[in-house]
């Protein structure tokens, strides 16, 4: 019930009438009279409102109880509820009053607590001033002491005590830094600092009295050492240091001039002689005038090779030209010495660097662990402007080696224990060589010119070597060199890569981005892209007498279809004893799949031109060759499993590119199977095969289907006409997938027919369905094929079509149908006469539907259905609100309409069943 209560029932109700509107309003709402609704869902139910009303004024008197009881309670509580904040104010403003009062006592205690320390802190003050001053009186005697003393001492020239001396006052003056203002204390740190250089400057004039003119050691020993010492106390010991290595050098110098023979690149080896001379007569003879902290001979050393490095990169800047080999020989010798130095003054990598990477790298003293400079580079770095002579010199050895591998034969080049040819090994090896000797010098421009050298060289390698041992003409025993080849080529573009990036990791930052490797792995890959073609060639070499075995065969006068052929047999024993021989010399197998691929398309390829070199082939010749297809087929597919322990399916993508190969073959020789005459069929059947109708294809069938040159023009001119009429076809809408005027069989029954029946009796097959085609030509008057999926099946007598049965009350007909009767008769009926006559040994009958694929696996278009009427067929096969040309229903039409469908039905059922077969086998 939807309706409101009227405003008598609300007063019956109980609600007031000045509350009527408001009630009113509030049952507006959907929930309010859905509630209603379901309280008196009819006029019936009204008629107990007077208890819904004496309910519902229980319920509010029992509502307004509540609420009173509720304000009531609420009014009780004010009160006690104001009572309580009050006692909690209170009580918030006793503890305030308590917590001033406990802050006024403390700051009382505080001031009574410093009342009564003050005097104890005072005496606190005066005691520590007391004690700094004796202190600081009792350092300013032992000053004045010590500095008469170290007079005494200086004139006295006792050395050694004087060294005790000085660190005493060195010590005593550091105590007075901030007593700079009192001027007696200002003039003794004046004294005692004076009085210091004096006495370093006498004791360093001592040391150096003790060596002659030509650095002789004339002085007595023990005094020069307590002269160091003082010397040591005084921090004056550069001096010393300086002018025991300079006095040392000047011999140096004055041997090895510009200009002399002694100082050439070649004589390198003598300076770093000299300075072994010179090292062993110190510590013979001068180590014990210097203290062993001051290390006078490592820096004797540096001395040497900075004046060492200057020398010599003076004299390349001056020479005309430097000699690769006089350089890399000075440039070991020099390395050589480096390495020496750091080994002798315990001077090693840090941790965590590499002893391998620039000379510049963080070095320590093995002892102490204290940081030191390494003496790798420090002479050798002259050499780094010079380097292009050392790049030149290691591409002109990369050079001669590569020359040298490509004189050799590959018998002497090929070492059986091997699986890749031993000078790339040799080659590699050098390369490692010489980043290293590189790395230890350079890892600047030099090491990157380095890289492009090591690049070209294994692109020269590739080419001079690899591709040139390649045989032009490969026999079986050649095809295991051919393997190692591709072997070294792999193991090459692999070690190009990790060179690659161990150069990356040493070379400077400005150069890593520019390392490549790239054009060298291409050409390693062009390597191995060649010799895979000649593994080819060498099994096509040994497919040669197979095919000109396939070439004499007199294939047109073959009179019977027999098992495969001889030569298939020859392919296959030649096949497999090539990839067995590949597959135990090849150590990758990724390139034998690439092997596989290009085996496959150029064996297509030489099956395709021996076939064309038969001359004319009959249709049992091209029956013969149709099966030795597939034979052939099945071997290729097995390749990538010939001479594997476990035979494994071959990948799809190998099997589509068999099936591509050979299917093209098989396609000319299904072509060469039509008729060629008349013309059309033929025609049909290629365009069929080959829906692009290549010209050269056609020819190629024209040559080998025998037809006579003269004659081959009208098969080019019907070829050209069909594909116009084709195109014509194709941009006005007319569909000709129906038999054509000429009663031609379509090119889709004719193949489905030599698909499905055996070999022997595809002739008939054909002759039957071009029958079944001219009656369905002569009988069509308004039934389209939609696409090229419908299909025709054999009959023992095409010629004949009956209805299988009258419909109730029209009678019985017998014989053959007429054309006019056909034509006249609607779609469905003359589909179902036709269709329920047909004996079918395929086992499918009729059509295909939307729903199924072609003769070829493909399917039918969704959008035009198989079976198209026109208006007037729809009229005729009595559909709904339809009648017959006297404008009354026809119940035999209807009947032979549902027939049709019915069998249309078991049609389609049919022709997927054949598809599945078909797919199978």
């Amino acid at each position: 019930m939807t309706q409101q209560l009227s405003s008598r029932q609300q007063g019956a109700i109980g609600i007031p009438p000045h509350k009527q509107h408001s009630a009113k309003a509030a049952s507006e709402s959907p929930s309010d009279r859905q509630h209603i609704d379901s309280m008196f869902p009819d006029e019936a139910s009204l008629e107990g409102i007077e208890v819904v009303a004496d309910n519902m004024r229980r319920r509010l008197s029992a509502l307004h109880e509540s609420m009173h009881t509720l304000l009531r309670a609420q009014s009780a509580n004010a009160g006690h509820q104001q009572q309580s904040i009050e006692a909690t104010r209170a009580a918030i403003d006793d503890l305030y009053q308590r917590i001033s009062e406990m802050r006024t006592k403390a700051r009382t205690s505080e001031r009574m607590v410093l009342d009564i320390t003050q005097d104890i802190k005072a005496l606190d003050f005066a005691k520590r001033n007391l004690t700094q001053t004796t202190t600081t009186m009792r350092r300013l005697q032992m000053l004045i002491a010590a500095v008469r003393q170290l007079r005494q001492l200086k004139t006295q020239k006792r050395w050694g005590e004087a060294a005790a001396v000085v660190e005493a006052v060195s010590g005593l003056t550091e105590g007075f830094s901030g007593f700079e203002r009192v001027r007696p204390v200002a003039s003794l740190l004046a004294d005692a600092q004076g009085l210091q250089k004096e006495t370093a400057s006498l004791a360093a004039a001592e040391v150096e009295r003790g060596f002659d003119a030509q650095g002789l050691l004339t002085g007595d020993t023990q005094t020069m050492r307590a002269a160091c010492e003082c010397v040591q106390a005084l921090g004056a010991q550069d001096r010393v240091v300086g002018f025991y290595c300079k006095l040392q050098m000047r011999a140096y110098s004055a041997i090895f001039q510009l200009n002399d023979d002694v100082s050439q690149l070649e004589n390198v080896s003598r300076r770093y002689a000299w300075l072994r001379r010179i090292l062993r007569n110190y510590a013979e003879t001068h180590a014990a005038v210097f203290p062993d902290p001051w290390r006078v001979s490592e820096q004797l050393s540096r001395r040497f090779a900075e004046a060492t490095r200057d020398q010599l990169g003076e004299l390349m800047a001056t020479r005309e030209a430097v000699g690769a080999e006089q350089l890399m020989a000075a440039l070991a010798d020099t390395l050589a010495f480096e390495t020496q130095c750091n080994k002798k003054f315990g001077i090693v990598a840090a941790k965590g660097s590499d002893s391998s990477d620039a000379p510049d790298r963080l070095s320590v003293y093995e002892a102490s662990g204290e940081p030191a400079v390494s003496f790798v580079g420090s002479i050798s770095c002259a050499f780094e402007p010079y380097m292009a002579i050392f790049i030149r010199g290691e591409q002109a050895k990369f050079n001669a080696l590569i020359a040298r591998f490509q004189a050799a034969p590959i018998a002497v080049d090929d070492d059986p224990s091997l699986s890749v040819l031993a000078s790339s090994t040799d080659l590699l090896y050098q390369f490692r060589e010489s980043l290293r000797q590189c790395a230890s010098l350079s890892t600047g421009q030099a090491m990157f010119d380095l890289a492009s050298v090591f690049s070209q060289s294994l692109s020269s390698y590739a080419r001079s070597v690899l591709i040139h041992k390649l045989p032009s003409e490969p026999q079986l025993d050649d095809l295991k060199h051919v393997c190692l080849i591709v072997n070294t080529a792999d193991y090459c573009a692999s070690v190009a890569s990790q060179l690659e990036t161990k150069i990356i990791e040493r070379i400077d930052g400005g150069y890593k981005e520019r390392v490549t490797f790239a054009s060298c792995r291409e050409s390693l890959l062009g390597a191995i892209n060649t010799s895979i073609r000649v593994l080819v060639t060498g099994v096509e070499a040994l497919c040669e007498p197979a095919f000109t075995a396939l070439s004499q065969v007199p294939w047109q006068t073959l009179q019977a279809v027999g098992d495969q052929s001889a030569y298939v047999s020859m392919i296959s024993s030649a096949i497999e004893t090539a990839t067995e021989c590949i597959r135990r010399n090849m150590s990758g197998t990724r390139y034998l799949r690439s092997y596989c691929d290009k085996l496959v398309v150029r064996f297509s390829e030489k099956y395709m031109a021996a076939i064309n070199k038969c001359g004319s082939i009959s249709e049992v010749g091209a029956e013969q060759l149709l099966l030795d297809a597939q034979a052939l087929k099945s071997i290729l597919i097995e390749i990538p499993s010939m001479g594997a322990e476990e035979k494994t399916q071959a990948p799809a993508a190998y099997t589509r590119i068999v099936s591509q190969g050979v299917g093209k073959i098989e396609a000319v020789l299904k072509a060469i199977l039509a008729p060629s005459d008349p013309p059309e069929a033929l025609i049909d059947r290629f365009l069929l095969l080959f829906p692009k109708a290549p010209r050269d294809t056609f020819q190629q069938v024209l040559n080998l289907k025998g037809v006579r040159p003269a004659d081959q023009h009208i098969y080019h001119k019907a070829l050209q006409r069909m594909m116009q009429e084709t195109a014509g076809a194709a941009s006005s809408g007319t569909n000709y997938s129906t038999p054509n005027a000429k009663g031609t069989v379509p090119a889709y029954m004719e193949q489905m027919v030599s698909a499905s029946a055996p070999l022997a009796s595809q002739r008939e097959g054909r002759e039957r369905a071009r029958e079944h085609a001219r009656l369905a030509s002569n009988a069509s008057s308004g039934m389209v094929f939609a696409n090229h999926s419908s299909l025709v099946a054999r009959s023992e007598s095409p010629a004949v079509f009956s209805p299988a049965a009258s419909a109730p009350g029209t009678g019985t007909r017998t014989g053959a149908a007429s054309s006019a009767d056909l034509s006249r008769m609607p779609i469905s009926a003359r589909d179902g006469q036709q269709q329920q006559q047909q004996p079918d040994p395929l086992g499918i009958t009729g059509f295909g539907s939307s729903n199924s694929g072609d003769a070829f696996g493909t399917a039918a278009s969704p959008r035009t259905p198989v079976f198209s009427y026109t208006a007037e067929s729809r009229s005729a096969a009595g559909g709904e609100n339809s009648g017959s040309a006297d404008g009354t229903n026809s119940p035999v039409l209807a009947s032979l309409a549902a027939n049709a469908t019915a069998t249309r039905t078991k049609i389609n059922e049919n022709l997927r069943k054949f598809m599945s077969n078909m797919r199978r086998n």
